[in-house]
């Protein structure tokens, strides 16, 4: 895969901004955590702690800028192009470690980080449509709504089955884990689609061989779904 759309100053913003919303995040669990009891069960947990995740959703950051394809996915790129780029992939990346961990600790994705990231992209998606040069930033709009579309009549599906399906956290994270990988490929969502799914299923075959009942095992689907949405951003451009 060619490397290098990114380079040089649009890199550096996207660390910037991940570094932003990480600090944010970081500094005011309380507010977006939103619930007492969920937030002190998270201050006790061994895997939330708040500075290394940001530093590691500016690690995440980087390297998604660095490895965005140069060819095929991003024709055109324009100043503004690489702006937008910058602010949709420091926002997901910044959000992901923080998500990924309060999902695996509580079982939640809060609607105080899921929705201010759905909001940052869309704006960076309505932007790059009206004012970019490249044609990715329509596509990711359409990929959001189908996969938020796609998983709410799944959600749907599982409150009238009275079956375990996902939550309703997962069908709004849906919109972010569908858009973000369509800028690196508009073949990247079926392929996160696949990675996402081979996640939850291994993730889930060992929670059930642990306790030994499949039918008592649940699992967090968001640490899956954002799992499946980075790899499989960096991989569709060679693969698919």
């Amino acid at each position: 895969m060619d490397i290098g759309v990114l380079h040089g100053w649009p890199i550096a913003a996207t660390a910037v901004i991940s570094a932003g919303v990480g600090i944010l995040l970081a500094r005011c669990p309380t507010w977006w955590l939103a619930d007492d009891g969920h937030a002190a069960v998270l201050a006790k947990a061994r895997l939330f702690r708040p500075l290394p995740l940001a530093i590691l959703g500016v690690v995440l950051a980087v390297a998604a800028a660095l490895l965005f394809p140069d060819t095929g996915a991003a024709p055109g790129f324009g100043s503004m192009d690489r702006l937008l780029l910058a602010l949709s992939l420091g926002a997901a990346a910044a959000a992901t470690p923080f998500l990924v961990v309060v999902d695996i600790v509580v079982h939640r994705l809060p609607d105080r980080i899921v929705y201010p990231l759905i909001g940052l992209e869309l704006l960076a998606l309505v932007l790059g449509q009206l004012l970019g040069e490249s044609p990715i930033w329509g596509l990711g709009l359409i990929a959001g709504g189908t996969g938020v579309l796609f998983f709410g009549a799944l959600y749907l599906i599982g409150l009238v089955m009275h079956a375990r399906t996902m939550g309703l956290g997962d069908v709004k994270l849906a919109f972010i884990v569908f858009c973000v990988p369509t800028l690196f490929s508009a073949w990247a969502p079926a392929l996160v689609f696949i990675i996402m799914m081979l996640i939850a299923g291994t993730a889930a075959l060992a929670t059930a061989a642990a306790k030994r009942s499949l039918s008592a095992t649940t699992i967090a689907f968001g640490p899956a779904m954002l799992s499946g949405m980075w790899f499989g951003s960096v991989l569709a451009p060679n693969l698919l």
